[in-house]
């Protein structure tokens, strides 16, 4: 109807057209036929796996008292040709940590260039969540009156885009109603991840409103929301697309997204909880943001999630999830040190309810390390497979785990912390 946002697939970029007509059906390859077609990129992927930092070489991280002293250890390192070209009086946790991203980020968009057929839009794929980030970013900044020009910088690597620069450089006013309509028609359209913004409002906004409800929708929901919502559209689209493929692609990413959408509801229910989500006529708009698939639907995210009021009764609708609930009693018998932050997830609230978060952010803490954990076991074994794409999504997200791991080191030293308080990195390989 002409009141939503149209999909006219002769507006799509050329690069969209292409990647969609690279979404074919079937396994993909097998050990008989896979190096056929990529097996120079895999091997190029195995190669990566002695760049990895090794527990070794954590441990003389968490040593150095400067950041001369980090420049010099990582000397021995993958890293060291990243950090040639910084100065003596550049040498900052910033600067170090953004070259050792940038080093990251040029390989794998190295390896997404030497990718061909259905494995190009696999790492496309991949890097829809980052895009999807910086475009509500930039939106929403301009919206509240940034200045345009330092929004690029700050986004995630993997989330730029050409379209981005046109955002920035859009002469519609954005504070006016015809504003973000405008710039939906003539550039976010463009972009690989524009059908999940006009589902998202087609569905909001309802085919009886005009698009340019678009503009009060951004100013009455939390920007939060409508990021988790289109993230979510992405994860969906993401897990049916690597289903289709078949094969061992398959069986290693179902298992992979499903952890990513059963830690998300659990992301999304605990941060809920001192929100206006968790009150009983908005749980409903809390629940549409659990994916459709994962070890918790639809039982738990259906049926048991909606019902948690309290951060103590998380535990209990864990139970029929053995690895789950496992973790939450071992966070419990073992909390963080470091989990104070959380009991201000949002406004600092005084009496009861403030005491509860002060015991349970802690443990909360404590889960999602367990959590991460985890994940990281999941994708070292699926990096260390063959004949299949899981590797490449596996690679990307233990270097992000490598990237945590450095930026928190680094802030430490920066601080002044002690050895103890450097310890809370996980091992990647």
């Amino acid at each position: 109807m002409a009141s939503t946002i149209s999909l006219d697939a002769e507006n799509r970029r050329e690069i969209c057209d292409q990647s969609l007509m690279m979404m074919r059906l079937g396994p993909v390859g097998g050990l008989a036929s896979f190096n056929m077609e990529y097996g120079f990129i895999e091997a190029i992927l195995r190669g990566t796996r002695a760049g990895f930092l090794t527990e070794f070489e954590y441990g003389q991280l968490c040593l150095c008292e400067s950041f001369d002293d980090v420049k010099l250890c990582l000397g021995d390192t993958d890293y060291k040709s990243a950090l040639t070209g910084i100065q003596q009086g550049q040498l900052t946790a910033e600067n170090i940590f953004a070259m050792c991203r940038e080093k990251n980020i040029k390989e794998f968009e190295w390896m997404h260039r030497q990718a061909v057929g259905p494995l190009t839009t696999f790492m496309e794929f991949i890097t829809h969540e980052y895009l999807i980030e910086s475009i509500q970013f930039i939106i929403t900044s301009i919206i509240r009156g940034s200045k345009p020009e330092i929004l690029l910088a700050k986004c995630h690597p993997l989330g730029k885009s050409p379209q981005l620069k046109q955002i920035l450089t859009f002469e519609n006013d954005l504070g006016d109603d015809d504003g973000l309509l405008s710039l939906y028609k003539t550039v976010l359209v463009d972009t690989p991840v524009a059908k999940y913004f006009a589902l998202y409002f087609n569905s909001e906004l309802g085919p009886d409103q005009e698009a340019r409800e678009i503009k009060r929708h951004y100013d009455e929901q939390e920007v939060e929301i409508i990021t988790n919502m289109l993230i979510k559209l992405w994860l969906e689209d993401f897990y049916a697309y690597t289903q289709n493929l078949g094969g061992q692609t398959a069986a290693i990413m179902k298992e992979l997204l499903e952890f990513e959408a059963d830690r998300r509801a659990i992301n999304i229910t605990i941060n809920s909880l001192r929100t206006s989500l968790n009150d009983d006529i908005n749980r409903h708009s809390r629940q549409d943001l659990y994916c459709s698939f994962g070890k918790l639907y639809p039982n738990g995210t259906l049926k048991d999630f909606p019902k948690i009021k309290l951060i103590t009764e998380l535990g209990d609708q864990l139970k029929p999830y053995k690895v789950y609930h496992e973790m939450w009693k071992n966070a419990e018998s073992d909390p963080s040190r470091y989990g104070g932050g959380l009991s201000e997830i949002k406004e600092q609230k005084k009496g009861h309810d403030g005491e509860q978060w002060a015991k349970w952010s802690p443990i909360i803490e404590s889960f999602m390390d367990m959590m991460k954990r985890y994940q990281v076991d999941l994708c070292r074994k699926a990096f260390e497979g063959q004949s299949h794409f899981a590797g490449f999504y596996a690679y990307i997200k233990l270097k992000f785990q490598e990237e945590d791991n450095l930026r928190w080191i680094l802030a430490m030293i920066g601080m002044g912390a002690g050895a103890k308080d450097r310890q809370r990195w996980i091992k990647t390989f």
